[in-house]
């Protein structure tokens, strides 16, 4: 029987706030982890050094709530290495970024500062930093991951997960209109997907969805599970469910250590 656990680090953004963390989610494939983006606070859920050793990290964007604890993970990764606990590098995956600007009427590109500063981290830790893009595919034995651009203030990516019989999709953070998601998750057996807003508060511009937008991407992709994720810290995620069950009734929200099992 093939399984797969699936645990929330991480929930909120843009902040941590009681045992609540930004994003982060653990999936463990047999021998295989593979984290799906790093925010402040998640290595309280982990158990180091052993969920560093076989892990995988992928970011799904440049903004800091998404990769602000590999810092720590550079660290820790270090200092158990110099113990020996840890065999191999952590590869660390982030979406590849060269902004244009325009010097002395040259057109130039240059990377992302956050760019730069996560690549920095190989100097401090036991890491390799690989960048990526939506055409690649990385392959862990039987489980093959993929990648979809979505509309965001930078450039961000959707991850699926498939293995034998199972597809999971994390969205990372989008905006509704022009998201690849309804393809991309298509009969999903999990989709795990923000829902920054609530009706009644207001989306200066299209890059984040609404609870029911949510629902509504679930409902159209056909996915047997909605697990809600990226909640405003001071807000009671029953109201998120509660928005996301106007289209989707399967609905959950992630809770921070609260492991999902899937097994076909």
């Amino acid at each position: 029987m093939n399984e797969i656990t699936i645990t929330p680090l991480g929930t909120v953004s843009p902040y941590c706030k009681g045992n609540m963390n930004c994003p982060g989610f653990l999936v463990k494939i047999n021998e295989e982890k593979i984290l799906l983006d790093c925010g402040n606070g998640i290595t309280r859920y982990l158990d180091l050094a052993k969920d560093l050793n076989n892990l995988t990290i992928i970011i799904s964007h440049l903004h800091k709530d998404h990769y602000g604890e590999l810092l720590s993970i550079a660290q820790s990764s270090y200092v158990y290495k110099r113990l020996g606990y840890l065999e191999n590098k952590i590869k660390v995956y982030i979406p590849e970024y060269k902004k244009i600007i325009i010097e002395n009427d040259c057109v130039i590109e240059k990377d992302l500062m956050e760019f730069n500063y996560l690549k920095e981290l190989e100097k401090i830790g036991y890491l390799e930093i690989i960048p990526y893009n939506n055409k690649t595919k990385l392959s862990f034995n039987d489980t093959e991951l993929t990648f979809s651009k979505n509309p965001h203030q930078i450039i961000t990516y959707s991850t699926k997960l498939q293995t034998k019989g199972l597809k999971i999709v994390y969205s990372g953070d989008t905006g509704y209109y022009g998201n690849s998601l309804v393809n991309f998750a298509k009969d999903a057996n999990l989709l795990i997907c923000e829902s920054t807003f609530l009706r009644g508060q207001t989306k200066s511009e299209d890059t984040h969805l609404f609870a029911y937008e949510a629902g509504l991407i679930a409902k159209k992709a056909n996915v047997e599970k909605l697990l809600l994720t990226h909640f405003w810290p001071e807000m009671e995620k029953q109201y998120y469910i509660n928005e996301a069950k106007d289209y989707f009734d399967n609905v959950e929200a992630a809770i921070e250590g609260k492991v999902l099992r899937l097994k076909r």
